[in-house]
């Protein structure tokens, strides 16, 4: 069975300030739902209005300071991502290790790796 968490990452766009370490709850820019992540590497908002890959989603972390300044919504690479992921899981406990290796697998995958 499938199972969701809460999507809480640092920014995962390359050499954005905010991709060193703050954890940043993630919402849908459409419904302002809170986002979630399962080891399928899908993403989706809290009434499922909108589910994608993660390789389909593009980030906004609001800071105008580094790569959103112009573009704001963004795709983060492979490494970026995976970046934002390992910050995260040592906060994801609960997800265990069967569900980060999913995880990891799943997002090579997507991103042809």
């Amino acid at each position: 069975m499938v199972k969701w968490f809460r999507l809480k990452c640092p920014c995962p766009v390359t050499g954005c300030p905010n991709s060193q370490g703050k954890l940043l709850e993630w919402v849908c820019a459409s419904d302002r739902d809170a986002m979630y992540i399962n080891e399928n590497g899908i993403l989706a908002c809290t009434h499922d209005k909108h589910v994608d890959k993660i390789v389909n989603w593009k980030f906004d972390c609001g800071d105008r300071r580094g790569p959103h300044k112009y573009e704001h919504y963004l795709s983060p690479d492979y490494e970026g991502f995976s970046h934002a992921m390992a910050m995260a899981l040592p906060h994801m406990g609960e997800a265990g290790a069967d569900w980060v290796v999913s995880l990891v697998n799943a997002v090579r995958i997507q991103y042809g790796k």
